[in-house]
């Protein structure tokens, strides 16, 4: 007999896939990520979980296509393919060169599989997130898992532990380790302090909840990289907010100060106070990360095309051999050294062009009579990648999903705001018509 956390699951997932696939194909990508940050496999009732099923993002992004092809008359976008997408496949082409121009690696690494899965599932959702409406079903969806490993995070057994602070072992693979958990916290807040401002009282007591339980597992996790990104959030989103706005703004932003003040233990204070910018008066873990930077400046020159995808592990070792098996700790510096400079500057056209759409379409939303809408998520996407990409100069985010899923934000709203202008000028095109019929009758 099956627990009945995992039947319900089970019924949860064969509703996501059929109806994905006689309905819409939005339900798909909604249960691809909702699978994706819990990650059924890492709980005691997954282990009940079929293992015909256990490839669940798989199943779960067949049917998305499915569904798409099925239900492709009901897709809304003005062009097929957006710049930002161009980049993101030129992006994973030159992961898949770097084999080839890199030094020899054994057959084909997951991690080219991966970021290639990646780049298809964030297409396929740029094409289904192009209204408001499904682009704050999204959100609610990274607000509801943020609770969820929010709440795991609060109930972590004592061996995700060590050294006081939780090491990792919540959350989906590419969360599974603490910093990028933390990281993923961080952006997820700045999509909680929008609908908190722009919700009801349901939408603000969730929000609430969720916020208080995020800042819970940073405060746990006690990442110093988090911490200064939180300070970068902060103070762009005081920097950004419009001055009509900025009241609201910074009382939201004091409220999360003072909030995440009287979570923080003696043992998170203590690991803050460790943040130098001496390299003597560095503990022994950020000295090892600084002397990993300048290997990767190093590698970089030696290897200018790139060392391959996930190859710098073994070849770090020319370097110094006591460090093989380690990773930079920062996603600019992987990406530079797996995949080359010319994969460094695709990396940085895709952060500039999201930030390049977000300017572009706060100047579009103009015409719209909800315009305010609009501005608040243009808004909460800015200042949590200018957050994000904060915080993941100190982690190897890479070949992380929730990376390429930030990106492809500002995409999701562009076309959401390209059919809400085409709407608007519908609609007035048809009231003019009514009008004109109204007079000649007359």
């Amino acid at each position: 007999m099956l627990p009945l956390t995992t039947i319900l699951y089970l019924a949860l997932f064969v509703s996501a896939v059929l109806g994905s696939i006689l309905f819409n194909p939005l339900i798909g990508i909604s249960g691809y990520l909702i699978t994706y940050h819990i990650n059924p496999l890492t709980h005691w009732w997954g282990a009940y979980i079929p293992a015909s099923i256990n490839r669940y993002s798989l199943i779960l992004a067949v049917a998305t296509f499915i569904g798409m092809v099925l239900h492709k008359s009901k897709l809304k976008f003005m062009r097929m393919v957006e710049a930002q997408e161009i980049l993101l496949i030129l992006f994973v082409g030159l992961c898949w060169l770097s084999i080839p121009l890199g030094v020899a690696s054994e057959g084909i690494d997951e991690h080219l599989i991966k970021i290639t899965k990646i780049a298809i599932m964030a297409m396929m959702a740029s094409h289904l997130i192009t209204d408001i409406r499904r682009y704050e079903m999204i959100v609610y969806i990274f607000i509801f898992t943020g609770l969820f490993l929010g709440i795991e995070t609060y109930n972590a057994p004592t061996w995700y532990f060590a050294g006081g602070r939780l090491g990792g072992g919540v959350g989906g693979s590419d969360l599974s380790n603490g910093n990028m958990l933390a990281a993923h916290f961080i952006m997820v807040l700045a999509l909680v302090g929008v609908m908190f401002i722009k919700g009801g009282w349901k939408t603000k007591l969730l929000c609430s909840a969720s916020a208080v339980f995020m800042l819970n597992g940073i405060v746990l996790i006690q990442s110093r990289g988090a911490f200064l990104s939180l300070l970068a959030g902060a103070m762009s989103a005081v920097v950004f907010t419009k001055k009509v706005s900025r009241k609201k703004i910074i009382i939201c932003v004091l409220a999360g100060i003072i909030g995440g003040a009287t979570l923080a233990d003696t043992g998170f204070w203590e690991r803050i106070k460790l943040i130098q910018f001496d390299t003597e008066k560095m503990e022994s873990s950020s000295r090892s990360r600084v002397e990993l930077w300048k290997i990767s400046i190093d590698m970089a020159w030696d290897y200018p095309l790139g060392v391959g995808v996930e190859n710098y592990k073994k070849v770090v070792a020319q370097y110094d051999y006591s460090l093989e098996g380690l990773e930079p700790h920062n996603t600019y510096l992987r990406c530079l050294t797996d995949i080359g400079f010319q994969g460094l500057l695709v990396l940085l056209l895709l952060i500039a062009n999201a930030f390049r759409i977000l300017s572009s379409i706060s100047k579009d939303i103009d015409q719209l009579e909800n315009k305010e809408i609009f501005s608040w998520h243009i808004y909460g996407v800015k200042i949590g990648l200018i957050a994000y990409l904060t915080a993941v100069f100190f982690v190897s985010a890479t070949y992380t999903e929730d990376f390429y899923w930030f990106l492809m934000f500002p995409v999701f709203l562009k076309r959401a705001v390209e059919n809400e202008i085409n709407q608007t000028v519908s609609n007035n095109a048809a009231a003019i018509h009514s009008n004109e019929i109204v007079n000649i009758s007359r």
